[in-house]
Parts: structure tokens; sequence; C-alpha cells
């Protein structure tokens, strides 16, 4: 019943935003009641932690790969996270952090932080194994690439199917060693 319960959250978080997440709304929408919801979790942040904890694991790629391999499956599988997991009116919510701020706080720590992390992650474990410069700000090439894909979201309503090749195109004959 947990599992209805978490899908359920996520999908209002999908179609709703953080705001449409309310124990009320997940009763409905999993079939399960309220009294089931609240026996589970105190209070609506803690059903959202829950949910957003659901998709905080982001699969690694093989360290056999390339690492520009293994970066672009990294930034399809962040683009496909925020999507399709826990949809673009979250991220609207993140930006607007001062409406929601447990929810705010709790998607940074849940699902974005993780995913930006192991992408930093892995273009450190280029540098160590020679295919990326010693000198460059891993965590500011990071920032710019999840930066374009909300920009690019912004201002087109969704990012391009080729954003990820085309972010890697761009920075990495300035990062490749």
């Amino acid at each position: 019943m947990s599992r209805e319960i978490v899908a359920a959250a996520l999908q209002l978080l999908r179609e709703r935003g953080p705001k449409g997440v309310t124990v009320e709304a997940v009763a409905q929408y999993s079939g399960s009641a309220k009294t089931t919801i609240y026996r589970r979790y105190k209070n609506r942040y803690e059903l959202l932690r829950a949910s957003l904890s659901f998709v905080e694991d982001m699969p690694e790629p093989s360290a056999e790969l390339p690492v520009r391999q293994r970066v672009a499956q990294l930034l399809g599988q962040f683009r496909i996270g925020l999507e399709e997991v826990v949809g673009l009116r979250a991220l609207a919510a993140l930006l607007h952090g001062d409406e929601d701020p447990e929810f705010t706080r709790a998607f940074r720590e849940g699902v974005l932080r993780p995913r930006l992390d192991v992408l930093l992650r892995t273009l450190q474990a280029g540098v160590d194994d020679g295919e990326l410069r010693a000198d460059v700000d891993y965590e500011t090439v990071v920032s710019m690439m999840a930066g374009s894909y909300m920009a690019r979201t912004a201002l087109q309503g969704s990012a391009p199917a080729d954003w990820a090749a085309t972010v890697l195109d761009t920075i990495w004959p300035a990062i490749r060693a």
C-alpha cells in the first residue's frame, strides 16, 4: 500500500505541483484511507519527502565507459528525472522556493543535489583517468549543464531532444585533456 501512496503523491506532484500534494488528494488518487496515510506519514511534508526519496538514487554508468558517454547518460537521466518522475511543476516550485520552503529543501536535498553530485563525481573521475583537464572548476561545469536544461525549458517549454549532446559538444572542448 505504501508504494501506491508514494506513486499517487508523485503523480500529483507531476500534475499539480507540490501544493497539489495533500493527504486528501493522495488518499483519493491511491484509493487509501487518510488514516492509512497518516499512520505512515505525520503530515504532507513527510509524504513529500518519502515520495522524493523514492526517486533519489541515480544509477551511475559503468566506469568502463569513456567519461563523455557516462556524462551523456547522466544528463539523460537528469532530464528524465525532472520531466517524467517529479515533473516540471516541481522544478518551477523549486525556482520559486519561498512559496513552499519545506518542499524546496526536500527537492534540493533529495532529488537535485544527489543527481548533480553524481555528475560531479563522474567528471572528477575523468580527471583522475586523464580524460579531462585538472585545472577546471567542475562544480561550475555541472551548474552550467543543469542550468542550460532549466533555461531551455523555461524559454521553450522543454529542452530539445538533442539537448545533452549539444551541451556536451559545447563544453567538451574546454574541459577535455
